[in-house]
């Protein structure tokens, strides 16, 4: 029994110790070019004396991989796994293991596990000190002391080793299947740029800018459209002439948005369906409590407003129904009504307080920050309207307060409703208490109307009056 404890003893510390053999040694999370990171990829290093069997071993964090059975690391050896194989063949000449998922450029835990469900080794990736070269497109960062703290980002350096291999333009700097360098980190240049010098678009509605590296300095507007984990905010000029969304998967630097905070934020600038983005690497809070623009009354949101202060005048809501106050946020499409009216999306946020709120009813203005939402170049479509919290959302007291004379009657009503006005009606609109419309008239082209009401229920309805450009909505009830 002693010999048998013994000898199971010797196995199990010799299992461990070929484990403790084997690191994650280099990493790339962001490879080269826009896409698909074909070239990203995780080495593993063998650093003892003899083989490493690695059958059923798998990544529980970071990517998706169970390694086959008969997988093995020699002693001194070198194991890529990779996101795209043909790809890593074709450019390094190395094979490598496939994964599933991919790496999270603004960083995670990559963690593997032996067949028994205990971690090998583990890196987090993400937070303090990390160099921010590992969110650059083309950089490895290579691990520089095995024996250190592998969670330790002093222990770390990005990879300095010219590969001669260029994708996309970008040079890949690292050293997949060979050993590290662990260069010094490079000193990262921002320049200080205002926005309006990194906002120009081609032909396509692509930014000239991208991956340009700056600082900018500007006002934040808005609340963060994030919410949780990470930072999504409108950020300005104080003349609103030039704004862009700052956005991050990750915190930068414990930065809490705050409407009105001076910032000098370094990064670089990015694009996400037609959307001009900024990726912060840094955040400074100059200041605190300024002034934030004053929107700019349009009647389109177009290129023009992308990244604007803008406000809608005098419209009401389409299709109520779409007011579902689910998801991460929804879209409703506002008019002005009439013979030409003008049509524009609102976005509704899931991270302000008129998400949840009952659909709008009548006719409203409204404030927001202009955005893009389009899937596929060119970025022509997909503008939108996105109010920062409920207090953008006001009712519409001009023309009701005007002079145009218009009356309704019987008010309660049974079964007709007359509508008698100074001026040529164009278009009704009737909207029950849950916002939906129940009645729509169009090419009236009469100063009167009479409406059948035999077929609504007894309570309060809206309608809205619609003549060339003005509007008017009145409150009616049926009682019987």
């Amino acid at each position: 029994m002693k010999k048998l404890f013994a000898t199971l003893t010797t196995i199990i510390i010799l299992t461990i110790t070929s484990h403790a053999q084997v690191v994650i040694n280099e990493f790339m999370a962001n490879s080269p070019g826009t896409g698909t990171d074909s070239l990203e990829f995780i080495e593993l290093y063998n650093s003892g004396t003899s083989s490493v069997d690695i059958s059923n071993w798998s990544f529980s964090q970071g990517v998706t991989l169970t390694f086959a059975s008969g997988t093995s690391i020699p002693a001194g050896g070198y194991l890529v796994v990779v996101y795209d194989s043909i790809a890593f063949m074709n450019y390094f000449g190395i094979s490598g293991v496939e994964f599933s998922g991919g790496l999270s450029n603004n960083g995670e835990d990559i963690t593997l596990i032996n067949n028994v469900g205990t971690t090998v080794d583990s890196v987090d990736y993400d937070g303090s000190g990390w160099s921010t070269v590992s969110n650059i497109d083309g950089w490895s960062m290579e691990l520089c002391n095995i024996s250190g703290d592998h969670n330790n980002a002093a222990n770390w350096n990005p990879g300095s080793n010219a590969t001669g291999v260029f994708f996309n333009g970008f040079e890949v700097l690292a050293t997949p299947g060979a050993a590290n360098t662990c260069s010094t980190p490079p000193v990262i240049n921002y320049p200080v740029y205002t926005i309006d010098e990194i906002n120009n678009l081609d032909a396509n509605g692509v930014a000239d800018s991208l991956n340009i590296s700056c600082e900018l300095r500007g006002i934040v507007h808005c609340v963060d459209f994030r919410g949780g984990t990470g930072i999504d905010f409108p950020f300005s000029n104080s003349s609103n002439t030039a704004g862009i969304r700052v956005f991050s998967y990750s915190d930068v630097n414990n930065y809490s948005v705050l409407a009105g905070d001076s910032l000098h934020i370094s990064g670089t600038v990015s694009q996400f369906n037609g959307l001009l983005q900024f990726a912060p690497d840094s955040i400074s809070v100059i200041s605190q409590g300024n002034a934030t623009a004053s929107p700019n009354a349009v009647s389109i949101v177009d290129e023009t407003t992308e990244n604007k202060f803008i406000e809608l005048n005098n419209v009401y809501i389409i299709d109520t129904s779409a007011w579902t106050n689910s998801g991460p946020g929804f879209n409703v499409f506002v008019t002005t009504g009439g013979p030409s009216p003008d049509t524009n999306m609102i976005r509704i946020d899931a991270d302000i307080d008129l998400y949840g709120e009952p659909v709008p009813l009548g006719v409203f203005n409204i404030t927001g920050w202009g955005g893009q939402y389009d899937s596929s170049t060119p970025y022509s479509s997909g503008y939108q309207l996105i109010p920062c919290s409920m207090d953008m959302l006001t009712n519409n007291t001009k023309i009701e307060n005007s002079s145009y004379d218009l009356t309704i009657f019987p008010n309660p009503a049974s079964t007709i409703l007359n509508i008698n006005s100074s001026f040529e009606i164009n278009q009704i609109d009737i909207f029950n208490t849950l916002g939906q419309k129940i009645t729509n008239q169009t090419s009236i082209n009469s100063n009167t109307l009479q409406i059948n009401t035999n077929n609504y229920g007894n309570g309060i309805y809206i309608i809205n009056v619609i003549s060339e450009n003005k509007i008017m909505t009145k409150q009616f009830q049926i009682v019987r």
